[in-house]
C-alpha cells in the first residue's frame, strides 16, 4: 500500500477497481450498495440491550456482541448530541462524521454504507467533501457522487514520495496551469445518497502567484474565483461558498490562465438537519503520515468542517511494515488526537481498529512454486508451511496499542477484529463463493465492507439509545428497544452453518456482483 510495503500493495488497484465507483469516475453508472439479507422484522439488531434499527423491508438481522465498542463516559457526547439535534430537526442538527484512514476508507464502500444507513435514519444533510473533479492520481474512488476532468491537471497525493505539501484535509491537491482545462463534480441521481445539494463550498489555495479560475453551476453564468492575493499576503487555504436551490446540480471549474491554480476539494451539503459522512482515506497510508502533514492547512479545514465525530481508521499498513515501532505508534495516536481536539474541540473521536488480514512467510515466491500432486483420496495437497496464509503476529499488538491509546486519551475504540469473528478468517473469506475478501487477503469486497459498516453503525446506535436514556431524553423516534437477542459464541463460524464454516459469507450480508 505504500511504496515500501509490498504485500499491502498487491492487488490494491484490482481490488478497488472491482469495488466500483458507484457514481464517481466520470460518467460511469452508479453501482448500488445492496442491503443485507432480508430479515423477518426488517431490522438490524444491535448490541447491549438489543436495539432495533429500522432500515426498510430489505434489511437483515445483525447481532453485535457487547464490548466491541469501548466508549469511556462522555467520549461520544459530541456525536450523540449532533444525532439528537438532527433527529428533532433542530437548526444545529448537522452531524458530520469524518473518516481519516487508509485504503479501507479510500474505497468508500465502508463509508458509503454508513452514509446511506445513517442518512436514512437521521436525515440527508449532503454528500460531504470530495476532490475537485477527477484527480490525476491512482486509487481515487468515491461513491454517491459523479466527477470528471478535461485538459491537463496534476495531483499531489499525501504520503506519496516526491509529492509536495500542502495536501489538504482529504490528502489531495489538484493543480494545473493550462488555460481551458476543466474539472467538475455533480450530484448522483442513481445513487443511494448524494442526490441533492444546496451549497457548494470550494476549498483552494490562495497566494500572490496563483492564476485565474472561474466556476459555474449547471449551465449558468460563469463566476470568477480570485485565487490570487496581494503581494504581501502569505499563501493560505481559502474557501468560497456557492449557494444553490436544493436539488441536483453540477459545479464546473475552468482554468483561465495566468499561473498555477490549486484546489483541495469541494464540499456538497444541504441546509437541512441530518448526517454527512466524509471519506478522506488515502491508499497505503499510516497514522504517522497524517500526523506529519501540514496541519496549518488540515487543522484550518478540519475546523471549518466542524465534525461531530472524527474516525481514525488505521492499522493495516502498520501491520505490513517491518519498521513499525509500537511505542512510536502510541505516541502518534496521542499527538494526532491532540491535533484533532485543537481543531475540532466539540467533536468525538473514534479509533477504528483494523480487520483481519493474512500474509505468507515467503510472499510472492509461493506463486512460483510448482503445484503439488493431489493426495491419494483426491483432495488438494497441503501447502508448504511458509506459504500458508496467516495473520501477521504484530496485528493484535497494534490493536492493543490502539485500544490503550483510546483509553488513555478518553476516546472511543471499536474492535473490528473481534466484531468480524476474530483472527485467521481472511484466507477463508478470499476463497469463499461469493467472495468476502479479495485475493490479496487485505481488502474486502462489498460484502465484507457492508458487514463491517453495519457492525460499526449498530454499535454506535446502541450506545446512542443508552445515552438518550441516561440524559432522560424521550425514546428515539428512529430507533426502538427490542428484547435482547441471543449472542453467538465468540468463535462462531463465518458461514451460514457449523457444517460449512469456510463458505465465508458473513451473517447479514448479501452477495454483491463486482
Amino acid at each position: 500500500m505504500s511504496g515500501t510495503s509490498s504485500i499491502a500493495a498487491i492487488g490494491v488497484l484490482g481490488a478497488l477497481t472491482l469495488l466500483g465507483c458507484s457514481g464517481g469516475c466520470g460518467d460511469k453508472p452508479a453501482l448500488p450498495i445492496k442491503a443485507p439479507a432480508t430479515g423477518s422484522d426488517g431490522t438490524l439488531v444491535a448490541s447491549d440491550g438489543g436495539v432495533a434499527i429500522p432500515v426498510g423491508g430489505d434489511a437483515g438481522v445483525i447481532t453485535v456482541a457487547p464490548g466491541l465498542l469501548d466508549a469511556p463516559p462522555g467520549s461520544l457526547d459530541g456525536l450523540f448530541t449532533g444525532l439528537a439535534a438532527a433527529e428533532r430537526g433542530g437548526a444545529d442538527g448537522r452531524a458530520l462524521i469524518l473518516f481519516f484512514g487508509d485504503s479501507h476508507t479510500a474505497g468508500d464502500s465502508l463509508t458509503s454504507r454508513i452514509r446511506v444507513q445513517m442518512q436514512a435514519k437521521f436525515g440527508d444533510a449532503g454528500r460531504g467533501l470530495v476532490a475537485a473533479g477527477k484527480p490525476a492520481a491512482k486509487h481515487y474512488y468515491q461513491r454517491d457522487v459523479r466527477y470528471g476532468a478535461s485538459g491537463v491537471w496534476r495531483a499531489s497525493v499525501a504520503g506519496k514520495v516526491g509529492d509536495a505539501e500542502p495536501f489538504g484535509i482529504d490528502g489531495l491537491r489538484i493543480f494545473g496551469d493550462k488555460k481551458g482545462a476543466q474539472l467538475w463534480v455533480s450530484t448522483c441521481d442513481t445513487c443511494s445518497a448524494g442526490n441533492s445539494v444546496s451549497q457548494f463550498e470550494i476549498l483552494y489555495q490562495a497566494a500572490p502567484d496563483r492564476g485565474a479560475l472561474r466556476y459555474r453551476v449547471d449551465e449558468g453564468a460563469w463566476q470568477s474565483l480570485p485565487t490570487k492575493t496581494t503581494a504581501i499576503e502569505p499563501p493560505h487555504p481559502a474557501r468560497q461558498v456557492v449557494a444553490v436551490t436544493d436539488g441536483p446540480h453540477r459545479l464546473t471549474f475552468e482554468h483561465m490562465g495566468g499561473g498555477q491554480v490549486d484546489l483541495y476539494g469541494v464540499v456538497m451539503e444541504r441546509q437541512k438537519p441530518g448526517v454527512i459522512v466524509d471519506s478522506l482515506g488515502v491508499v497505503g497510508r499510516r497514522l504517522s503520515q497524517l500526523r506529519t502533514w501540514d496541519w496549518s492547512v488540515i487543522g484550518e479545514q478540519l475546523a471549518a468542517r466542524d465534525p461531530r465525530l472524527v474516525v481514525l481508521q488505521y492499522g493495516t499498513n502498520e501491520a505490513d511494515d517491518a519498521t513499525t515501532v509500537l511505542e512510536d505508534l502510541a505516541r502518534n495516536y496521542d499527538d494526532t488526537i491532540l491535533r484533532i481536539r485543537a481543531a475540532a474541540p466539540t467533536a468525538s473521536i473514534l479509533i477504528l481498529g483494523p480487520p483481519d488480514m493474512a500474509k505468507r512467510e515467503s510472499g510472492k515466491a509461493c506463486d512460483k512454486r510448482k503445484p503439488k500432486k493431489p493426495l491419494p483420496d483426491g483432495s488438494p495437497a497441503p501447502l508448504d508451511p511458509d506459504c500458508e496464509w496467516h495473520m501477521p503476529a504484530i496485528l493484535p499488538e497494534i490493536i492493543a496499542v490502539q485500544h490503550a491509546a483510546a483509553a488513555r486519551n478518553k476516546v472511543a475504540f471499536f474492535d473490528t477484529m473481534t466484531a468480524m469473528g476474530g483472527a485467521e478468517h481472511m484466507d477463508a473469506w478470499a476463497q469463499a463463493d461469493p467472495k468476502v475478501a479479495f485475493r490479496d487477503r487485505i481488502h474486502f469486497t462489498d460484502v465484507g465492507y457492508q458487514r463491517w459498516a453495519d457492525l460499526v453503525t449498530a454499535a454506535l446506535l446502541a450506545d446512542y439509545v443508552t445515552w438518550r436514556e441516561q440524559k432522560s431524553l424521550p425514546p428515539s423516534a428512529v430507533l426502538s428497544r427490542t428484547p435482547k437477542p441471543p449472542l453467538p459464541p465468540a468463535n462462531a463460524p463465518l458461514g451460514p452453518s457449523e457444517s460449512a464454516p469456510d463458505a465465508g459469507v458473513l451473517p447479514g450480508a448479501t452477495p454483491v456482483d463486482n
